[in-house]
């Protein structure tokens, strides 16, 4: 049956996979089946699977009719997407075990994220139970058996010409106002997922190419995630394909360019920028946009897997307030291919937490921690809401799939920080490592990566930390405190909590690995922690290099710690003029700090050259060697402010050219450069 402009609902059709699958080849034929999204690693003859890990290649497309198979595994990630390509008037048919049974279901998702040495059996039920407990009751979904006669319902099929609504045409006109318009007003365009953001995008970037302009550039932190805003920009200009590229427009080119990539300045500039999904863009990255170009786009999804928009107005709002405070805003609120009020998106916001908000508080409060049990969490739909909003406020990469993992993990361990009834603060840990000898010797033979224990297997093979797979290590994952009350120790005492409760006989130490920041470096080693090791690649979405630092909770684990610490100290000199030649140079002077330098002290003769080019007796080209450790050595006494000792850094260690140190540091050239550093050398 085609149901033309109707809202979609949820059909869900439980007990055995095969009468499932028979049960819908009498509704529909074959080609009706297979002109619908079938999500599976199976499908009847004539209709072709997908996969759930290839959803997101569908991203922006539409269809009449959504199949998932859940026997196959219930990937949240996968469904929350697909469901967002099916169009009013469709049906989501989800094939499904007996609802009395899904929960004990051995689903071959819980394999993605059941580490060593757990199986499928070991994984808690509680990620099922509650989205079993939210379908039977929700207006959206319909259970059916396979002997029902329900009539499934398709979407009609798309108009012949297509056409944006006016909430889409003024968004267009609003990008074309950024690009031809007066400079340095830039627009931020918030949306909920399935409001035509990236379509707005695409048909704004063709047009203003096939207007003259030369360049529009797409930032985002995956080619995935732009997929439908090329595909729509090349259907504007009359042509076909999704390719995320370089790809020519009339006399202009559409680019797509990664977070990591704008790291480096490009000759020509980047004409106007689009950064799509801007919430999952690190702040830093944002503000080198708002330096280097003059007409910008910034679009965030507010509710949905792709990020969080309130997250990204609280950390971006004040920034760009203050380098461009005549920024305009505009929000997409009509869905572009369903219903407004549609409850299908109700029931996928419901079920995955889309939708959650960060609670109000009152700063008067006292806070009080607690651990908190997944059982105890999905009993209680509030306290889960509550503490789930501030993962997503405060980590882009929260998705859907994370929720199924605080449930399920039977690894993972929770500390709550609550405030007056609110939940103010979140900690999130895992255990790993405590590996036996055998295995150990297979993970540094690289025999064996077993899944999960990131930490340990990490600083073993890259660090050369050997006995840490040995040591059980509670690595904490995530932690978030509300924007309203950061800053007052809330985040310490967390990590306080979850050291006591560890620092039994069960761990030795205590882990963290994140993309470097500095204010986060700073946080963690206040709360004890010591840099272990640093990834030398930097990740292309957070356009950061990965810090692993550790904790000691005994005197193994101390010993282990201050050992990892010292040998990463040690051989960072060398790494800063080779594989961490790009790392922030302020970062890397955090990292220095402290390090111990009789290796590389400076012998009698040296001391005496590195005085007189200080005096302006010698030239520096004559001293290379004992400027080298001179610097070296001011940085790891870290007796000056890290801004000053930072270009000298980035030009003596990390070997950077003097004009490109003078440009990021706005040092007027190379005299006043040379000026600097003998002036820090005779303060020493």
């Amino acid at each position: 049956m085609i149901v033309d402009a109707a809202n979609r609902r949820l059909v869900w059709v439980s007990g055995d996979q095969a009468a499932g699958e028979r049960w819908l080849l009498r509704q529909l034929s074959v080609s009706q089946l297979a002109a619908g999204l079938w999500v599976a690693e199976s499908a009847p003859a004539g209709i072709q699977p997908t996969p759930s890990g290839k959803v997101g290649r569908f991203l922006g497309a539409e269809y009449p009719l959504l199949v998932y198979n859940a026997h196959q595994g219930f990937h949240p990630d996968a469904f929350a997407a697909a469901a967002g390509t099916l169009r009013g008037g469709g049906d989501c048919v989800v094939l499904a075990p007996d609802p009395r049974d899904w929960s004990a279901y051995a689903d071959p998702d819980k394999a993605r994220f059941s580490c060593y040495p757990h199986d499928l059996a070991d994984m808690h039920g509680f990620f099922l139970e509650r989205l079993v407990r939210i379908w039977q009751v929700h207006p959206a979904a319909q259970a059916v058996e396979p002997g029902s006669d329900m009539e499934l319902h398709l979407a009609a099929p798309l108009p012949t010409g297509f056409e944006l609504n006016d909430e889409q045409q003024a968004a267009v006109a609003a990008i074309e106002r950024v690009a031809h318009g007066h400079a340095r007003r830039p627009l931020v365009l918030t949306a909920d997922r399935g409001r035509g953001k990236s379509t707005v995008l695409g048909v704004a970037a063709a047009g203003l190419l096939a207007g003259g302009l030369k360049r529009v550039t797409v930032i985002a932190p995956g080619r995935a995630a732009v997929g439908t805003l090329f595909r729509h920009a090349l259907a504007a200009a009359g042509r076909q394909g999704e390719l995320v590229a370089d790809t020519s427009i009339a006399d202009g080119r559409l680019c797509f360019r990664l977070p990591a990539d704008c790291l480096q300045p490009e000759p020509d500039g980047l004409g106007l920028v689009m950064v799509d999904e801007a919430a999952a863009v690190p702040v830093a990255i944002l503000k080198r946009l708002l330096a280097a170009s003059n007409r910008l786009v910034f679009s965030s999804t507010v509710h949905g897997y792709e990020g969080s928009g309130r997250g990204f107005e609280l950390r971006f709002r004040s920034v760009l307030q203050q380098a461009m405070p005549q920024w305009r805003e505009l929000h997409l609120s009509a869905p572009a291919r369903w219903a407004d009020g549609d409850p299908l998106e109700a029931l996928v916001n419901e079920t995955f937490l889309l939708d959650a908000e960060l609670a109000g508080v009152d700063p008067g409060d006292a806070v009080t921690i607690e651990a908190i049990e997944p059982s105890r969490l999905v009993l209680d739909e509030t306290l889960l809401r509550s503490a789930f909003a501030l993962l997503i406020n405060a980590h882009y990469q929260t998705r859907p799939s994370d929720l199924r993992q605080l449930l399920d993990n039977p690894d993972v361990h929770l500390w709550l920080a609550r405030a007056g009834g609110a939940v103010v603060g979140v900690l999130l840990a895992s255990g790993e490592g405590g590996f036996d000898a055998e295995m150990a010797d297979q993970i540094l033979a690289g025999q064996r990566r077993p899944r999960g224990h990131l930490l340990p297997q990490s600083l073993a093979v890259h660090a050369g930390l050997d006995p840490i797979l040995r040591l059980r290590t509670l690595r904490i994952q995530r932690s978030a405190v509300h924007p309203e009350l950061q800053r007052r120790g809330i985040g310490r005492r967390l990590v306080e909590q979850a050291a006591e409760w560890a620092g039994g006989p069960q761990y030795d130490l205590l882990g963290s690995a994140y993309g470097i920041e500095g204010s986060l470096l700073s946080f963690w080693h206040a709360a004890g922690f010591f840099a272990a090791r640093l990834g030398v690649r930097v990740d292309p979405a957070s356009a950061a290099h990965s810090l692993f630092m550790l904790r000691g909770l005994n005197p193994a684990g101390s010993e282990l710690a201050a050992s990892g610490h010292n040998d990463f100290q040690a051989g960072l000199p060398w790494a800063l003029a080779a594989s961490l030649g790009d790392l922030d140079s302020m970062l890397a002077a955090q990292l220095l700090r402290g390090r111990e330098c009789s290796d590389l002290a400076l012998s009698a003769a040296e001391e005496r050259a590195v005085r007189r080019f200080a005096e302006g007796a010698r030239q520096a080209a004559t001293a290379e060697g004992a400027i080298w450790k001179g610097v070296l050595d001011l940085v790891a006494r870290g007796s000056r402010p890290v801004r000053e000792l930072a270009p000298m850094l980035a030009w003596r260690l990390q070997q950077r050219p003097a004009e490109d140190v003078c440009q990021e540091y706005s040092i007027a050239g190379r005299r006043e450069l040379l000026f600097r550093l003998r002036l820090l050398f005779k303060e020493a």
